[in-house]
């Protein structure tokens, strides 16, 4: 999986952002119906929380840098024995 660095967004994050803002979408629907009694919705407040969600996902993705990687050499790992005397 290729991650995004810093100040880069990669198809996966769009991806990710989308499925996030139908989420979102999704759960307000359900959120406001729950609310009001009956099953009713408002478009307008389902799409600015679909949008909001999209911006804060990729905003946060795109400020965060790939998170670093670790490589180990099974050959020179030792097991250190770590049990109390």
């Amino acid at each position: 999986m290729k991650l995004s660095g810093l100040f880069t967004l990669s198809v996966q994050d769009w991806i990710k952002g989308l499925i996030m803002a139908v989420g979102v979408a999704v759960f307000s629907i359900i959120e406001t119906s729950v609310s009001a009694g009956i099953f009713t919705f408002n478009l307008t407040t389902v799409w600015h929380a679909a949008l909001a969600a999209i911006v804060v996902y990729i905003g946060k993705n795109f400020f965060t840098p790939a998170p670093k990687t670790i490589e180990v050499d099974k050959s020179i790992t030792k097991v250190i024995d770590v049990t109390p005397k």
